[in-house]
């Protein structure tokens, strides 16, 4: 717990997380907002004790993986690996690879022409993904609320087992519209958030990774 409290009290500041006062009326050190930093720590500690953490990350490919569009742009202009926004997304997929390593299933949703995105995952030097990192994907222009509903049918998990990552808003309220089951992210438009804000996501933290986990892509 108490690294995720100097986590949160590091992000917002120190200061404003202690207040000497309180200690005088209250024997707490703590500001109000500092308390209720830890609340909201151990709301998020005790939440994950009794409710299992996803198991699926759902991504979308253009906008998300790598800056621009595929079918547009060409795998010579989407951006990804160089300085500026390609960085960006390069360290995103950093993170998701780190997850692959802690039993998360990675899977994808994007309407698309699947050659088109295959080559980028096969041919492109800077993708840190690889198509054999994707355990299960949709490509084609069938909705994805509907696309990801076939999916947890074939890996013969719930819905509530996943979580969904996509740029657009319209997709996002799509899914939240039509399968609220599903965990859906609100991506913020500060593409440079996204490799923390992932990592940092709730839904896939967990006390420890079992072996279970570490095997879990083997025997789908």
């Amino acid at each position: 717990m108490y690294k995720r409290q100097d986590k949160e009290f590091a992000f917002v500041g120190l200061n404003s997380c202690i207040d000497k006062r309180n200690w005088y009326f209250a024997h707490s050190y703590l500001s109000n907002h500092g308390i209720k930093i830890v609340a909201s720590s151990l709301n998020k500690i005790i939440h994950r004790i009794y409710n299992p953490a996803s198991k699926v990350l759902v991504l979308d490919c253009d906008n998300t993986l790598w800056g621009g569009v595929i079918g547009e742009d060409g795998i010579n202009n989407i951006k990804i690996g160089q300085d500026g926004e390609g960085k960006i997304f390069e360290d995103f997929q950093k993170v998701i690879k780190n997850f692959i390593t802690q039993g998360v299933i990675i899977t994808i949703l994007s309407k698309n022409n699947e050659h088109d995105v295959w080559n980028v995952f096969q041919s492109h030097t800077s993708m840190v993904l690889r198509k054999k990192d994707i355990v299960s994907w949709k490509i084609d222009w069938n909705e994805k609320y509907k696309n990801i509903k076939a999916i947890a049918k074939e890996l013969d998990l719930g819905l509530d087992s996943f979580v969904f990552w996509d740029d657009n808003p319209i997709e996002r309220d799509q899914m939240k519209r039509f399968v609220p089951e599903v965990v859906t992210v609100d991506v913020p438009d500060d593409i440079s958030s996204w490799p923390d804000l992932l990592k940092n996501l709730d839904q896939f933290s967990k006390f420890n990774t079992t072996k279970e986990d570490k095997l879990s892509l083997i025997h789908i």
